[in-house]
């Protein structure tokens, strides 16, 4: 049996990836969470089937060391607003004490972002990392101390990622905020007037890449196609006004050159998914 960390498992994405994990017969499987974004709910399912346990605990307070054989970092402080530097430091101490629990031939998947890239419209795995953020340097400074400390790795740099149980806190990504507001009736703020064009990916496309590639290296998820932030919203149907302009890029498309070599594709287009809520919503 081989043991298993999934970091931020009751998490939006943490949540489905649990619930792919536990079809292998041969893993034992730790979540640890804090709760402060993911939700018991999310994982119900997967405590359910036994296989799961789960740790409500900030990471960088346990004391396991040299206990798992495969480590998914997706843990994470991430507000891609926040302007000081908490989330920065506690983002690379919780990266850093995850390293220490890996064993030493063991593999660690660790959840990047494509705001690692900063303001440049097309980006490949080789273009330079140019982050604007707290949030974005701080990917940054994961994937380094993940290079720096373990052997066997393998890094995901995410376009937005849309899907069932995100969240919809105007901290979070658009698609969830529009089916929140949508379902509440109330209004969304529009930042930078609607201005931003994006590359979205969905969620259990996001967990069949981290299932199937095993490969060493850094690899982009994304749809290599940009969407306009007004026109997902004014297809919602979902009230909205201006709001201010945001900090973080304006314009980014993600090529998925590299993981498609690997056998991996993007099945659901942001667009459909929104229509998908829509119907859902409308009975």
């Amino acid at each position: 049996m081989k043991e298993v960390l999934v970091t931020g498992g009751a998490g939006f994405i943490g949540s489905h990836l649990v619930e792919e994990l536990i079809k292998n017969k041969n893993y034992n499987i730790t979540v640890v969470d804090t709760l402060s974004t993911g939700k018991m709910s999310n994982i119900k399912e997967s405590l359910f089937s036994g296989k799961v346990f789960l740790m409500i605990s900030k990471i960088q307070q346990l004391n396991y060391k040299e206990k798992f054989d495969i480590i998914y970092h997706l843990g994470a402080k991430a507000n891609t607003r926040e302007k000081g530097m908490d989330d920065f430091i506690n983002n690379a101490m919780a990266t850093e004490a995850v390293t220490k629990m890996l064993k030493p031939n063991g593999r660690i998947i660790f959840m990047s972002s494509c705001v690692i890239y900063g303001n440049q419209k097309f980006v490949t795995e080789e273009s330079p990392l140019q982050p604007t953020t707290p949030y974005g340097y701080s990917k940054w400074m994961n994937e380094l101390i993940i290079k720096n400390n373990c052997k066997n790795y393998t890094i995901f740099r995410c376009a937005n990622v849309f899907g069932e149980r995100q969240g919809g806190s105007n901290k979070g990504g658009l698609i969830g905020i529009i089916s929140y507001h949508l379902k509440n009736k109330t209004i969304i703020p529009i930042f930078s007037q609607g201005e931003s064009n994006r590359d979205y990916v969905y969620v259990r496309d996001v967990v069949k890449a981290i299932i199937i590639i095993n490969k060493k290296g850094t690899f982009q998820i994304g749809q290599n196609k940009t969407y306009n932030t007004l026109d997902l919203v004014k297809l919602s149907g979902v009230e909205w006004h201006y709001g201010g302009y945001g900090s973080e890029a304006t314009s980014i498309k993600v090529d998925n050159t590299k993981i498609k070599k690997e056998g991996w594709k993007p099945t659901l287009e942001v667009t459909e998914y929104i229509r998908r809520i829509k119907r859902d919503l409308n009975g």
